[in-house]
């Protein structure tokens, strides 16, 4: 795969707004990058590439649309986060996949390709719409939508950009998930979290967590209290870690306020390690 080694001279300015405000000042506070390589995918119009570009890094820019990078300095690649990767394994040191994993069907396919391809250590920047902050937890009650002023998801709008000599879609927001689902897809693919990045905050969030939080510190502790009673072919010190960790998560104002989740995950493992893991713990479950 061909890679970029762009100038820091580029006029073009992308717009400071959103997630990629939060994405961008973390990228520019990370240390000197010269001879790392970095995957931007979806690459989109190529902000995430120039912020990596800036620190020094090579890039490796994918998009199911490529003619949407803006960077001159860039060439754009066809992919399809639905297929394999067009990459060998291990060929990068970092992965940045900017509001792109929201609109894939197997995103756990998407995970295990992302540590295929990453160096053992490695990191995956992931950023997505926070469908478990408080005002989206209100909407799926009321509606099953992740804001009160939009309907569910239908086919009217679940398609955002088809093209004419193309049979790929590109969908919108139809595979949301919460930040507890994400965490399993992705420990189950091998990463571990390094940080989760505070992202826009939302204010009827905010209302609703102070509001509620007391009802949800109970619920947490409650569920907590019943479930690690459960799996006792599991030791009491992993289920305790494993469970007590998902409470933290639930009750994080950064999951409850927050617009947009930014997770940096470390790859911790090869898959192999991972199925290794695995088929023990369900052997461990299933006692035998």
């Amino acid at each position: 795969m061909e890679m970029s080694l762009m100038t820091t001279t580029n006029p073009i300015q992308f717009p400071q707004g959103g997630i990629h405000h939060f994405v961008s000042k973390y990228i520019q506070n990370m240390p000197d990058l010269t001879g790392k390589i970095v995957l931007d995918i979806p690459c989109g119009d190529g902000r995430g590439s120039h912020e990596f570009a800036k620190k020094g890094a090579e890039i490796i820019a994918l998009d199911l649309f490529p003619h949407f990078m803006k960077l001159p300095d860039v060439e754009a690649k066809y992919a399809d986060l639905m297929e394999p990767l067009p990459l060998e394994d291990g060929a990068v040191d970092f992965i940045i996949c900017q509001e792109g994993i929201e609109h894939v069907p197997d995103q756990l396919g998407v995970f295990e390709e992302f540590n295929r391809v990453l160096r053992k250590d490695g990191a995956l920047l992931l950023t997505t719409p926070n469908f478990s902050h408080m005002r989206a937890r209100l909407s799926r009650f009321m509606l099953e939508s992740d804001y009160w002023k939009r309907m569910p998801p239908t086919e009217i709008d679940s398609i955002w950009f088809a093209q004419e000599d193309s049979d790929k879609f590109y969908f919108g927001h139809l595979f949301l998930r919460g930040a507890q689902h994400y965490e399993t897809l992705l420990t189950i693919s091998g990463f571990q979290t390094a940080e989760r990045v505070r992202t826009d905050i939302g204010n009827a969030s905010l209302f609703l967590a102070i509001l509620m939080y007391p009802l949800l510190l109970i619920y947490s502790l409650l569920s907590w209290l019943y479930y690690r009673r459960k799996n006792k072919q599991v030791d009491q010190a992993t289920r305790d870690r494993i469970l007590w960790d998902r409470v933290a998560l639930n009750l994080s104002m950064k999951t409850l306020v927050c617009k947009h989740l930014f997770w940096v995950m470390r790859k911790e493992y090869e898959l192999p390690e991972v199925a290794k893991k695995l088929r023990k713990l369900q052997k461990d479950i299933s006692g035998n």
